[in-house]
């Protein structure tokens, strides 16, 4: 069911597309780097989510028609796409759980060195990761913040 993981992809973009698309344009206008990498990180885990969402719908479809139909190789797909599902699910889970930590210890270490570009940087990496997983409500997928710059440098 190839066309149903298809629709997910879709789906997800279209989604991300309006949502993040929008702040991905309002920070490159306005020349905020973190609205910008907001708006990126949006569109990102909604492609994501939607990939997620349309293995397991495809899995489920898979093995539902290979059960009634008694056709293995139908079912077996549709196991190997529910697995593959759960995998993006746990996998997801695990570098978002690598993510908060990381940047908790890097906040910390900010604190203890007292450098406040470390701590910003910490910062704004977990706010983003928490404002894009509740605009998403789904998988999340941001890159860390590697400059305490704020500006988006669009000039050459």
């Amino acid at each position: 069911m190839d066309s149903i993981k298809k629709a997910g992809i879709i789906a997800g973009a279209a989604v991300g597309g309006v949502i993040g698309g929008t702040l991905s344009v309002v920070g490159k206008v306005t020349d905020i780097k973190i609205i910008d990498s907001l708006g990126s990180s949006i569109v990102d885990s909604t492609i994501y989510t939607g990939a997620i969402a349309g293995d397991i719908a495809s899995g489920a479809t898979d093995v539902i028609t290979g059960k009634v139909t008694k056709n293995a190789d139908k079912f077996n797909d549709g196991v190997h796409d529910l697995k593959e599902g759960g995998n993006k699910v746990i996998e997801n889970f695990v570098d978002n759980f690598k993510l908060v930590a990381d940047n908790s210890g890097k906040i910390l270490e900010g604190i203890k060195e007292k450098d406040t570009d470390k701590i910003k940087r910490g910062a704004k990496t977990l706010a983003k990761a928490t404002a894009v997983g509740l605009i998403t409500v789904g998988a999340v997928k941001i890159d860390e913040e590697e400059d305490s710059t704020e500006k988006v440098s669009n000039k050459k």
